[in-house]
């Protein structure tokens, strides 16, 4: 009997839907993340304003004029970035020697990871919400998920941007520069005064607590619609 019971169930229209809107909001993490912007950096520079083309704005400055390069990366875009460096120093850009081997990016691997398992996290609600109905599972993944993404963004922010932001790490430090090219590259782009997370992060973050906030409504509807009917049966029963 129960097991009729279940299977009637998962046919409902109402556990269609709930699927279905799961499956999209899981879906839409993936393209979100990838296209979307990653994050934004602003720096504050005098002398190769000129040499930024387009990327450069003037603000005015208690002392005159500054100049200030803004831009916004997304993951799509890292390849021509890290090209950019590459051109900009005349050397080939070591990105294992310069970010992966570099003890200032380790809050910055760890806040990947942590992004990269929310992600991971996405594709298996999104693998539950096709093939299954355990709205329960969803929920602790989406809100496991959603950790995930808290995690990374204290990392990040907390243990990386903030230090750049104050002038703990410089640029210069930040890609294993030294010598000529050091002092260039801080004479040149001079202070960064916006380091943050951007869409695509907060895209994850938001449709992982979505998940999570969905999901436990359909459960207190749900838990609702079966204390109706066993109201309603115990109604019929005394009669």
């Amino acid at each position: 009997m129960s097991k009729t019971k279940s299977l009637k169930q998962k046919t409902t229209g109402f556990d269609i839907l709930y699927r279905v809107v799961t499956a999209i909001l899981a879906v839409a993490m993936f393209p979100a993340v990838y296209f979307a912007n990653l994050f934004t950096f602003e720096i504050a520079h005098t002398s190769i304003s000129n040499l930024l083309g387009g990327l450069t704005t003037n603000e005015e400055g208690m002392n005159g004029t500054l100049h200030t390069t803004y831009e916004s990366i997304s993951l799509s875009e890292l390849p021509q970035l890290m090209n950019t460096l590459s051109n900009f120093t005349n050397e080939d850009f070591d990105f294992k020697a310069s970010i992966l081997q570099n003890a200032l990016y380790r809050p910055v691997i760890v806040a990947v990871v942590f992004l990269a398992l929310a992600l991971v996290i996405g594709l298996v609600i999104l693998g539950f919400s096709i093939f299954s109905n355990k709205i329960k599972v969803i929920t602790a993944l989406s809100a496991s998920g959603f950790l995930c993404t808290l995690a990374s963004y204290i990392s990040f922010t907390g243990f990386f941007a903030e230090k750049v932001l104050a002038g703990d790490i410089t640029l210069a430090q930040l890609f294993n520069m030294n010598g000529i090219i050091t002092s260039a590259i801080a004479s040149f782009l001079g202070e960064v005064i916006l380091f943050t997370l951007d869409g695509a992060f907060f895209a994850v973050m938001f449709l992982l607590l979505g998940i999570c906030a969905w999901s436990i409504s359909v459960m207190i509807v749900n838990y609702s619609d079966e204390k109706e009917k066993q109201m309603k049966a115990a109604a019929k029963r005394n009669k």
